[in-house]
């Protein structure tokens, strides 16, 4: 009788035991998610990053055929950009340089580069100022993202069709102002939001994927701005600066 209720004590006390474990686990699962970061910690915070370099596109589809997209890479300090655009009404390739910049207009009779001196509100800069505040207007809409761990970092996420959100997109100049899109008179179905940030809350991806209806014609537009910090240089080719034909060498001599 002594033997069974020894076996039987040792037995509670195992089952203790696990019980105890269990309770461990689930305490440490819910401290690690109660302990993540709010939406609002994450967005205020991101939004004061500033960038060194970056790469990124854009591309609007209709009925899953690309009809205008671009890609741009730029460097700080000293600030290089390249472009490559090829929207609705024009296809270039561009690449600015301290007070320089060199196009190419694609669709010509002449594949020359040209050589322009640049204006003091050139669009580029407006664009990388756009692209160092791209999340600005997303601050005030942060109660609709979810926040999940990714490793020791963080995501962001939004999916739906939330008038706030939609509005944040429109009046965001980093999401429209390369290709030139116009958001003000379509009707949004669906938005797809995901901000990558490490945990030192600086951004390091970010995708916007929208679809609306146009004209009774349904689209989607994608903004991806990614390799954040990690273009360590960037260049005018060779090339380009000895074959560029000088613009205002050129009006000069006239």
């Amino acid at each position: 009788m002594v033997f069974k209720n020894k076996k039987f004590i040792i037995g509670l006390i195992g089952i203790f035991v696990l019980l105890l474990a269990g309770c461990s686990t689930n305490k440490t699962t819910t401290k690690k998610e109660n302990t993540l970061p709010s939406a609002k910690t994450i967005l205020t915070k991101a939004q004061k990053t500033k960038f060194d370099s970056m790469h990124a596109t854009w591309d609007e589809t209709e009925n899953g055929a690309t009809i205008q997209k671009a890609e741009v890479q730029y460097v700080n300090d000293p600030t290089v950009i390249y472009a490559n655009v090829a929207a609705a009404s024009n296809h270039y390739k561009m690449w600015i340089e301290g007070k320089n910049s060199y196009i190419q207009m694609k669709g010509t009779s002449s594949n020359h580069w040209f050589k322009t001196k640049l204006g003091k509100s050139n669009s580029y800069a407006v664009l990388t100022d756009s692209l160092n505040n791209m999340l600005d207007p997303f601050v005030a809409t942060s109660k609709s993202f979810k926040v999940k761990p990714n490793g020791n970092d963080y995501v962001l996420s939004y999916k739906g069709n939330n008038k706030k959100i939609w509005n944040a997109i429109v009046s965001d100049s980093a999401i429209t102002v390369l290709i030139g899109i116009d958001l003000d008179n379509v009707k949004p179905i669906n938005n797809e939001i995901l901000i990558d940030v490490d945990n030192s809350y600086h951004i390091t991806d970010v995708k916007v994927v929208s679809t609306y209806k146009d004209e009774g014609t349904n689209r989607t537009f994608t903004m991806n701005a990614d390799q954040i910090d990690q273009i360590k240089h960037l260049e005018v080719p060779a090339n380009v600066k000895k074959g560029a034909v000088d613009l205002g060498k050129m009006s000069k001599s006239n």
